[in-house]
């Protein structure tokens, strides 16, 4: 399986050195949505709010961009529940 890599740009960077296997790029950018809905969660109940343009990138195994999920992609913000 190929190998992809997700950098965490928040209040630091985190270059991730490591590497995740993931079937294709559908599949990495799958779980950069999903550790980006994580990583909102955990600033918002750590530190009381969320910062919208933080966002995990995606690279491959040659170093190259596949694809990029801010916060904001990763979450739908809405004032209620009812239907307008």
């Amino acid at each position: 399986m190929p190998l992809f890599f997700f950098d965490i740009h928040n209040d630091l960077e985190t270059r991730d050195e490591e590497g995740s296997e993931c079937a294709d790029e559908a599949a990495a950018l799958k779980r950069a949505h999903e550790a980006a809905r994580h990583l909102a969660a955990e600033s918002v109940r750590e530190h009381g709010h969320l910062i919208l343009d933080h966002r995990i990138v995606v690279r491959n195994d040659a170093d190259g961009t596949v694809s990029e999920v801010r916060f904001d992609e990763a979450v739908t913000v809405r004032a209620s529940d009812k239907a307008s």
